[in-house]
C-alpha cells in the first residue's frame, strides 16, 4: 500500500510543479504583452507583415520631385519663390484634383519681397493647394509654424506633416490629427482629400484654431507601405519647369511637391524589406495618402486584445507538450508559432489590425527547454532516491548473503569513496570561489596552457572595460595584452609557460589605457606545472594621492609661503629704512601680497574641493550659468576695458533649453575661471566672446580671446597644476596657475572634454564639451 501511495504523491507533487510554471509563465507572458514587449521582435514581425500584405500603388497620385538634377538647372537652395510659383502655375494648367506643397515658407523673402505675392497669387489661382505646418519648440513648449499670412489665406487646406520615430529610428506611425485641443491640424494626406473636395470630419481649413490648454495628437495610423521601391510616378521639378512632362501627367491625379534631393529635406528609415532604404518625407506622404484614398488603414491591436491572443498560443502549447510524447511537443509548438504568424499576417491583410506576437513567441522558444529541464530533474530526482534507498538497505542488510556479498561490499565502498571525494571537492571548490569572489582586486587562475580557468567579479569589470568577453574560454595573453613595465616600458608576454614562469613575482605595470597597476603573480606549487595565480592591485588612486600630496606640499612649501615672506621682508625693510616707503605705499604692497596669498589659497582649496567633494547633480540650464559668469566677469574685464560678449551663431536660452545634468556650483566657477583667465591674459581693448553651440551628443561652451597665445609645448602642459607661461614675458599679470586645472578637473568630473587652440599674439579658443542631459532632443536644437 506504500508503494501506491508514494507514486501517486510524487506525480501529484509534479503536476502542481508543472501548473505553477505554467501559470509564471502566462503571467510573464500577460505582462510583457501589456507592455509591447519585446519591441525588436515585435517590430520586426509587423514589418515583414507589412511587407507581404503591401497594396498595390494607386495610379493617380504623382510626385513632382526637387531631386539633384533640380538642383543642378534652377540653383542653389532655397530657390527664389517666383520659381515655386512657376512650378505651381506648370502643375495646375493640368488640373489636378489636388496639389500639395512639401515647402514651409514660414518666414517672408527679404531679399526678393515681390515674390511672396507671386507665390500667394500663383496658389490662389490654382484653388486646391495644400500647404504644410511644421512644429516650433522652445524649451517644453510646441507650437505649430504656419505659412506665412498671405500664403495661408490664399491656400485650399493646411496640413501637419509630423510622423512618429519609433525606438529604433524607424517611421511606423503618424496622427491623423495634431495640434491644439481647440482645432488640431490634419495630416497632409488627410488636407490632400479636403482640398480636392472630399469631406472628412478631420478638415480643418486655413483658418488657425484657438489658443488651446494643451497640445494634441489624435486618430493614430500606422503606414501602409505599398509595393514597390518607388511605387509612384515621379518627375523632376526641372522637368515640369521645362515642359518636358507629358500634357496630362497630373491631369485628376493628387500631385504632391517636395524635396528628394541629398541633404535636402526630411528623409527616414523604412521598415524592414527587401529593397529597405531612406525615404523622403514627401513619399511617405504619398504612401499616407494611398492608404486614405483606398481606405486600406492599418491600427494597431488593443493591449488587451494583443494579450489575449499571446495567452491563448501559449495555453495551446502549454496543453500539447503536457499531453503529447516529447517530438509530437516539439512538433506541436512549431505549429502554434506559425500558427500565430500566419494569424498575423491574415489579420493585417483583411482587417488591417497589427498584432504584437513577441511576447507569444518569446513563451514558445521558452516552453520547450522549460519542459525538458523539468522532465530531466524529474528524472534525476528519481535516480537519487533510488540510489538512497540502495545506500539504505545495504547499511540495513543484518545477514549478509553468501551469493552477491563481495559485490554488495565492493559497491557499498565505491559509492562512499565517490560521495566521500564528491564532498570533498565540493566543499573546496565552494571555498575557493567564495574567497576568490571575495578578493577586491582583478584575480586569474591560470592553467598550464594560459588560458584562464577561473576569475574573479572584478576580472569581470576588468575585462568588461576593455571591450572583452567575460565568459567562455579566455587566453592570458588576451586578457593581459599590452601590459608593461612602468619602470623600463617592457611589454610583459602571457603567451607560454616559460614566458610565465619568468614573471616577477611583484611588479608594477601599466595597461593599454596607462592604468598603473600592481602585478602579483605566484605559481602554484605542485610536482607538475600546475598554472599561475595573477592578480592586479590597482595604483590609480594611491599615485593620484601621492599627486596630490606633493602639489599640496610644494604649494605650501613655495608658493604659498612666498608672499609671506615677502611681507615680513617688506615690514623689516621699513623699520629699518622708514623713508624710503611712505606707510601708505608699505600697506598697499602688504595689502596686495596678503591677497596674492588669499588667492593661492583660495584657487588650491577649490581645486581639491572639486577633485574630491561629491557633486550634487541637477538639471541645468548652461546659458544661464555663462550668462551669470559674464555678469561675475563684468568689473574685471571694465578695468582693463575689455568687451565680453556672445559668439556669432551661439544659441537663444529663449529658443531652446540648453539642458545639462550637473554640479550648479562646480559649473559656474569653472565659467568664471575660464572668462577670469582669457581677461587676465588680453590686452586692454580687446575683446573676449563667449556662447554655446550644439555638437550633437554635447554642448559646445566656447571662449575666445585675442590675448598672447602660447605655443604647442605650453598647450601640452596646459592643464598642469602651478603651470605659468607668460610669468617672463608678463610677470605683471598674478596667478599660480590653478585655474586651467580647475577647469579641466570639473569638465572631466561632468564626463566632458576639453580642447584648446591658440596661435602666439593672436589669441586662445578654450571649447569645453558637456554632455547633453538624458532626453534632449538634438533636432530641436538650432546653432
Amino acid at each position: 500500500m506504500a508503494a501506491p501511495s508514494f507514486s501517486l504523491s510524487r506525480t501529484q507533487l509534479r503536476w502542481l510543479e508543472w501548473l505553477l510554471l505554467s501559470a509564471l509563465l502566462l503571467g510573464l507572458v500577460a505582462w510583457a504583452s501589456l507592455r509591447e514587449q519585446p519591441r525588436i521582435i515585435n517590430t520586426f514581425v509587423q514589418d515583414v507583415t507589412g511587407w507581404l500584405s503591401a497594396p498595390e500603388p494607386r495610379d493617380d497620385i504623382a510626385i513632382v520631385a526637387i531631386d539633384d538634377a533640380s538642383l543642378q538647372s534652377v540653383g542653389r537652395w532655397p530657390w527664389r519663390r517666383a520659381v515655386h510659383a512657376q512650378l505651381i502655375d506648370r502643375i495646375a494648367a493640368q488640373r489636378p484634383k489636388a496639389l500639395g506643397v512639401d515647402v514651409l515658407f514660414s518666414e517672408p523673402d527679404r531679399q526678393h519681397p515681390e515674390d511672396d505675392a507671386q507665390l500667394a497669387q500663383a496658389i490662389a489661382q490654382a484653388g486646391n493647394v495644400v500647404l504644410p505646418v511644421d512644429w516650433r519648440m522652445a524649451s517644453v513648449d510646441i507650437g505649430a509654424e504656419l505659412p506665412l499670412a498671405s500664403l495661408r489665406n490664399a491656400a485650399r487646406q493646411l496640413g501637419h506633416v509630423n510622423v512618429t520615430v519609433d525606438d529604433d529610428g524607424v517611421i511606423r506611425r503618424y496622427f491623423g490629427a495634431q495640434g491644439e485641443n481647440t482645432g488640431p491640424w490634419p495630416h497632409f494626406s488627410i488636407a490632400m482629400l479636403c482640398a480636392s473636395g472630399q469631406s472628412h470630419r478631420l478638415c480643418q481649413g486655413t483658418r488657425p484654431p484657438e489658443p488651446g490648454e494643451q497640445w494634441e495628437q489624435r486618430s493614430p495610423e500606422i503606414f501602409n507601405f505599398a509595393k514597390g521601391d518607388r511605387p509612384y510616378a515621379m518627375y523632376s521639378a526641372e522637368d515640369v519647369l521645362t515642359g518636358r512632362i507629358p500634357e496630362d501627367a497630373f491631369r485628376g491625379k493628387y500631385v504632391l511637391l517636395g524635396a528628394t534631393a541629398s541633404g535636402l529635406g526630411d528623409y527616414f528609415a523604412s521598415p524592414a524589406r527587401p529593397s529597405s532604404r531612406h525615404i523622403a518625407g514627401v513619399e511617405l506622404i504619398a504612401h499616407a495618402l494611398d492608404s486614405q484614398l483606398s481606405g486600406q488603414h492599418v491600427h494597431a491591436a488593443s493591449l488587451r486584445g494583443n494579450m489575449a491572443i499571446n495567452l491563448v498560443a501559449i495555453v495551446l502549447a502549454l496543453m500539447a507538450i503536457a499531453m503529447l510524447g516529447p517530438m509530437a511537443g516539439l512538433l506541436a509548438q512549431i505549429m502554434v508559432a506559425v500558427g500565430l504568424l500566419a494569424l498575423c499576417l491574415a489579420l493585417r491583410s483583411w482587417v488591417g489590425l497589427q498584432l504584437a506576437p513577441g511576447a507569444a513567441l518569446v513563451g514558445l522558444l521558452v516552453i520547450y527547454p522549460i519542459w525538458s529541464w523539468r522532465r530531466l530533474s524529474a528524472a534525476a530526482q528519481f535516480l537519487q532516491q533510488e540510489m538512497h534507498n540502495l545506500r539504505a538497505a545495504l547499511d540495513t542488510t543484518s545477514a549478509p548473503q553468501r551469493n552477491g556479498m563481495l559485490m554488495d561490499d565492493f559497491l557499498e565502498r565505491r559509492i562512499k569513496a565517490v560521495e566521500t571525494a564528491t564532498d570533498t571537492l565540493r566543499q573546496m571548490h565552494g571555498f575557493v570561489r567564495d574567497t576568490l569572489r571575495q578578493i577586491p582586486s582583478p584575480t586569474f587562475v591560470v592553467d598550464p596552457l594560459g588560458m584562464v580557468s577561473l576569475h574573479n567579479a572584478a576580472a569581470d569589470s576588468y575585462l568588461h572595460n576593455l571591450g572583452m568577453p567575460s565568459q567562455g574560454l579566455i587566453a592570458i595573453q588576451s586578457a593581459l595584452n599590452g601590459m608593461r613595465l612602468k619602470a623600463s616600458g617592457q611589454v610583459l608576454s602571457f603567451a607560454s609557460a616559460e614566458q610565465l614562469r619568468t614573471l616577477p613575482a611583484e611588479c608594477e605595470v601599466l595597461d593599454r589605457e596607462d592604468h598603473a597597476w600592481l602585478l602579483l603573480a605566484e605559481a602554484f606549487r605542485a610536482p607538475a606545472p600546475a598554472g599561475w595565480l595573477l592578480m592586479l592591485v590597482d595604483l590609480t588612486e594611491l599615485h593620484k594621492a601621492q599627486q596630490q600630496r606633493d602639489q599640496a606640499l610644494r604649494f605650501i612649501s613655495h608658493d604659498f609661503r612666498s608672499p609671506q615672506a615677502s611681507i615680513i621682508t617688506l615690514l623689516e625693510m621699513y623699520k629699518e629704512f622708514p623713508g624710503q616707503m611712505s606707510e601708505a605705499e608699505l600697506h598697499q604692497k602688504i595689502n596686495r601680497l596678503a591677497q596674492q596669498s588669499l588667492e593661492m589659497a583660495e584657487s588650491f582649496v577649490q581645486l581639491a574641493s572639486a577633485q574630491s567633494q561629491a557633486m550634487q547633480r541637477q538639471l541645468l540650464n548652461l546659458d544661464v550659468l555663462l550668462q551669470e559668469a559674464v555678469d561675475d566677469c563684468w568689473a574685471k574685464a571694465s578695468e582693463k576695458k575689455i568687451q565680453v560678449r556672445y559668439l556669432p551663431g551661439a544659441l537663444e536660452a529663449a529658443e531652446t533649453d540648453i539642458a545639462c545634468v550637473g554640479d550648479r556650483s562646480l559649473l559656474q566657477r569653472c565659467f568664471v575661471n575660464l572668462l577670469s583667465n582669457a581677461i587676465k591674459y588680453s590686452p586692454s581693448g580687446t575683446v573676449v566672446e563667449a556662447g554655446i553651440a550644439d555638437d550633437g551628443d554635447y554642448w559646445l561652451v566656447e571662449v575666445r580671446d585675442q590675448g598672447f597665445g602660447m605655443t604647442q609645448e605650453q598647450l601640452d602642459k596646459l592643464f598642469q597644476p602651478f603651470h605659468r607661461f607668460h610669468q617672463n614675458s608678463q610677470p605683471q599679470i598674478a596667478g599660480i596657475g590653478l585655474g586651467l586645472s580647475f577647469v579641466q578637473t570639473v569638465v572631466l568630473r561632468h564626463q566632458g572634454f576639453v580642447r584648446v587652440t591658440s596661435e602666439v599674439n593672436e589669441g586662445s579658443c578654450f571649447s569645453l564639451h558637456l554632455p547633453k542631459a538624458p532626453g534632449t532632443q538634438p533636432e530641436l536644437t538650432q546653432p
